[in-house]
C-alpha cells in the first residue's frame, strides 16, 4: 500500500485522451432522464459497500444530491432487501446491481423484467451500463489506491 494520497483523476488525468473520454461517459449517464439520480447514487454506492471502495463510498454525486439524496437511505442501503425506507422498484434496482456486481451471468429473467417495470427498456440499459461503470471506476480506484476523488 501506498503511504501517498493518491486522486483518481490526477492519474487518469495522465491520458488526456482517456480522461475526456471517461468524463464525458460520466457525465452522460448523469445527465440522462431515464433512471433518477438518486437510484443511480443508491446502486453506486451499493457497489461501494461490496467492493469495499472507501473513496467511492465518501463521495456524493451533485446530481443525486440536488435530486433529493436522502442520507437516511444510504445509512439503511446495507439492509436494503428489508429496510421499509425502500419501495420495490429500488428494491429491483438494488439487486440488480447488486447480481451484476457478483455474477452478471445469474442474473434471472424476473430480475430483469422487474427492473425494465420499474425503469422501462431504455432505463433498464442505462443502469446496466452505469453498473458496469461504477463497477470499473471503483476497482480502479481500489487497485490505485486512489484516497481522493
Amino acid at each position: 500500500m501506498r503511504d501517498i494520497d493518491v486522486c483518481f483523476d490526477d492519474i487518469v488525468g495522465a491520458r488526456a485522451d482517456y480522461a475526456a473520454a471517461l468524463r464525458e461517459i460520466e457525465r452522460a449517464v448523469w445527465a440522462q432522464e431515464l433512471v433518477s439520480p438518486v437510484v443511480l447514487e443508491l446502486c453506486r454506492l451499493r457497489i461501494a459497500q461490496i467492493l469495499g471502495c472507501a473513496t467511492a463510498l465518501e463521495h456524493r454525486t451533485p446530481q443525486a444530491v440536488t435530486a433529493g439524496l436522502d442520507e437516511a437511505l444510504i445509512e439503511a442501503l446495507p439492509s436494503w432487501p428489508t429496510a421499509p425506507c425502500f419501495d420495490r422498484p429500488i428494491r429491483d434496482c438494488l439487486g440488480y446491481a447488486e447480481q451484476l456486481l457478483i455474477d452478471a451471468q445469474g442474473v434471472d429473467d424476473d430480475q430483469a423484467r422487474g427492473v425494465i417495470e420499474a425503469l422501462g427498456e431504455g432505463g433498464f440499459l442505462v443502469l446496466t451500463y452505469a453498473c458496469g461503470l461504477f463497477e470499473t471506476t471503483q476497482r480502479a480506484r481500489i487497485l490505485l489506491n486512489a484516497t481522493r476523488w
